[in-house]
């Protein structure tokens, strides 16, 4: 197939675009861990529940029961959150549940189409563990840049670097930039 390489660059774009919802939230580290952590948990369980529910189920009934499990996780770690500190609960419960509604979890809970698929499991919980890390460090991003610095407590952290970064319109400048980033790499190695 002549344009594999672009097809795969594409669903990677149409995967990290699915994000948005998720790094538009993730406005510092503190939330950004949260976000990211629940992330992999809820990108996991999609994925686990899709290969280990018996093929004899279809297609439609395997991504209902994957879509619960991940529900259902997004649940079990707003509890653990809630336990752990309250305050970051009342701050981020909100956005905890964006997560099962993402491109990447759908995507995830998919029933693999062949046997090679289902032997290439782990890059499908590889890709979870990239996009959360991308989740936690898109937040550090935006952190550093409307502040100029990075605070583990959950405060009132004053925007005085580019308080544009703090808002919405930050994750899309972020986004952006990292397109651009990319498509420039990209281009470099193609004309190698």
């Amino acid at each position: 197939m002549p344009n594999d390489d672009r097809t795969v660059t594409t669903r990677a774009w149409t995967a990290f675009v699915g994000l948005t919802p998720l790094l538009v939230f993730s406005n510092g580290l503190l939330i950004g861990l949260v976000l990211g952590m629940t992330f992999l948990v809820v990108h996991s369980t999609a994925s686990a529940v899709a290969l280990l529910v018996p093929a004899s189920f279809g297609q439609r009934r395997i991504f209902i029961f994957s879509m619960a499990g991940a529900m259902i996780a997004a649940s079990v770690c707003a509890t653990l959150i809630r336990i752990i500190d309250p305050m970051l609960f009342e701050s981020a419960f909100t956005r905890i549940f964006l997560t099962a509604y993402t491109v990447p979890v759908f995507n995830a809970a998919v029933v693999p189409a062949s046997m090679a698929d289902r032997e290439r499991a782990w890059e499908n919980m590889a890709r979870g563990l990239g996009y959360g890390l991308a989740i936690v460090l898109v937040g550090l991003g935006r952190e550093l840049m409307a502040s100029g610095g990075v605070t583990m407590a959950q405060s009132i952290n004053p925007s005085v670097f580019l308080p544009i970064m703090a808002q919405p319109a930050g994750a899309m400048v972020l986004l952006g930039l990292a397109a651009a980033g990319f498509r420039v790499a990209t281009a470099r190695s193609i004309n190698r």
